[in-house]
């Protein structure tokens, strides 16, 4: 409660004497009555509560059926070394790499012959567990804008956003028509309204959302990220932004990464976070906008070591800024499956993303990056 001292000019010693007796006996009972007025002491100020800060995990590609690995583990067991962990954080927002559907037809528009070289892949995963798991791992957020959501048609993209919705996941990116896919999906959380956009620079034929055909958000088009954002951002209190982008195994961001972090920064963007290489790329700064130029792997099976190094990125985020990016080593097993990393492991892991940051204008202490403005 807050105490206010009346003026000294309404002091009784400043009455005449005859009126002194009324004086005291009126501000003893406006004291009384009213008590947030006082005669003695300095205002006292209430303690402040402490600003809510919001702890968000991002995590990268999450492929829970690998054609190559057979037969597949169920999906509940996936998750098993870091779930866990995992259920500390406020949220967990991952890339999910493949459709969860059942529907038999493949897209017609990946060149077969790179398909059936290894060039490049269709996936999909058929377990009816499936957004259950992701779901029971903590993952509320799923960014879908990437080059696989759409290698079962439109059909393995309608199941894909039926079975999220339906196990509490919120899925971004994709949808509908164009209208829903580069619609931002907006989570409450503390009494800040965080809200995530997703957009994929590797685009498919035909996987982009067009008018009212289902698709993914496309950022091919930067105008149409920018014009994202403008909507996007007078509705919510922090802005966060996941592409899809970048050159597969590629350790640097690329130009058009970089390109596209700057626009997005510009826009009004407070976040970045990025997919696609399938290793880890470092922690830049884009004035006071972190970038996570890509998560690498968390739930993908693969014999490239490179491949198989990953981390948890921990944000911390409150109404003011976002005011740190941890990184978390993580090791994938031989079946694709995360696990905190300890030791010499954890160790080349950090190493590696503070050298693969130093260039890009994060500061690390104690394997935390911050950015300034």
């Amino acid at each position: 409660m807050q105490l206010l001292s009346l003026p000294a000019r309404y002091s009784c010693a400043r009455l005449p004497a005859t009126t002194v007796p009324g004086c005291a006996f009126w501000i003893a009972l406006l004291t009384v009555s009213f008590p947030a007025l006082s005669l003695a002491g300095n205002p006292q100020q209430a303690p402040e509560t402490p600003a809510p800060v919001v702890r968000i995990a991002f995590v990268g590609d999450i492929l829970l059926e690998a054609p190559w690995r057979q037969p597949p583990l169920p999906p509940s067991q996936m998750f098993e070394d870091v779930r866990a962990f995992l259920a500390e954080f406020d949220l967990v927002v991952g890339n999910l790499e493949e459709p969860l559907t059942n529907h038999p037809t493949r897209t017609p528009h990946k060149n077969p012959d790179m398909v059936a070289a290894g060039r490049d892949f269709i996936f999909r995963a058929t377990s009816p567990e499936a957004a259950r798991a992701l779901r029971s791992a903590g993952i509320r957020v799923a960014a879908l804008a990437n080059n696989h959501t759409m290698d079962y048609t439109e059909r393995g993209l309608l199941d894909t956003l039926k079975q999220l919705t339906a196990a509490g996941i919120v899925p971004v990116g994709a949808g509908e028509n164009l209208r829903k896919a580069e619609q931002v999906q907006v989570v409450e959380l503390r009494g800040l309204r965080i809200g995530f956009l997703s957009f994929s620079d590797v685009v498919p034929r035909y996987y982009w959302a067009e008018g009212d055909r289902p698709g993914i958000a496309s950022s091919k088009y930067i105008g149409r990220v920018r014009a994202a954002i403008a909507r996007a951002r007078p509705q919510v209190d922090t802005l966060a932004i996941i592409f899809h982008w970048g050159e597969m195994f590629a350790s640097e961001p690329s130009p058009r990464q970089r390109e596209l972090a700057q626009a997005a920064q510009r826009a009004g963007a407070d976040l970045i976070l990025g997919a696609h290489p399938h290793v880890l790329q470092g922690v830049g700064c884009l004035g006071p906008v972190p970038v996570v130029y890509s998560a690498g792997n968390f739930v993908f099976a693969t014999r490239n070591p490179a491949a198989r190094r990953s981390a948890i990125f921990e944000i911390r985020i409150s109404r003011e800024k976002i005011e740190s990016v941890r990184v978390v080593p993580v090791l994938l097993d031989s079946q694709g499956r995360p696990h905190l990393a300890a030791g010499e492991e954890a160790r080349r892991i950090l190493a590696e993303m503070e050298q693969l940051s130093s260039q890009l204008g994060a500061r690390f202490v104690n394997h935390t990056a911050t950015c300034s403005p």
